[in-house]
């Protein structure tokens, strides 16, 4: 904007002495430096102006985009929720018919989210040996060999490929 201001100061002083140059007579070689002198100033000012207006366009158009990105996703999310809701009943409803305790169901929620063992014992606030336990206990009750197993055996159905 700064630069915007500069060139509108100069194109129109240049206008003013040429105005005044004209009223007064001077020389035309005179006048003639500065209606080349204030033509570029213009031509600066009109590219400056162009710029911006280019820009402005430019971020309104990204900040569109950003709010139809947004939407799309606040819409993803609220259509993903009764999904979620329904699959989460079915895990836990699988998990009860393996017997698991109330801490092995949550543990196996975080082995199916990815979790390590480490991240587990820090959020349930318990060591890691005693995650390791009762992972192994998930593993021997449903019958499966390990994490990916356990991962495979929820999401495989949902991430199938259509027939």
């Amino acid at each position: 904007m700064v630069q915007i201001f500069a060139y509108a100061v100069f194109t129109v002083f240049f206008l003013g002495d040429i105005y005044i140059d004209l009223q007064e007579q001077l020389p035309l070689s005179h006048v003639w430096h500065e209606v080349v002198m204030f033509a570029f100033s213009l031509a600066a000012l009109s590219w400056q102006v162009w710029m911006i207006t280019k820009k402005n366009r430019h971020i309104r158009a990204i900040h569109t985009e950003l709010l139809e990105a947004k939407k799309s996703y606040l819409e993803w999310k609220e259509r993903s929720k009764a999904s979620a809701g329904a699959i989460r009943e079915m895990i836990d409803e699988q998990l009860g018919q393996w017997q698991l305790s109330q801490s092995e169901k949550d543990v196996a929620l975080f082995l199916i989210k990815g979790l390590s063992m480490k991240e587990i014992a820090e959020i349930r606030q318990t060591q890691e040996k005693t995650v390791r336990t009762q992972a192994t206990t998930i593993y021997r009750k449903s019958g499966l060999s390990g994490r990916q197993e356990l991962a495979a055996f929820f999401l495989e159905d949902i991430l199938s490929l259509p027939d």
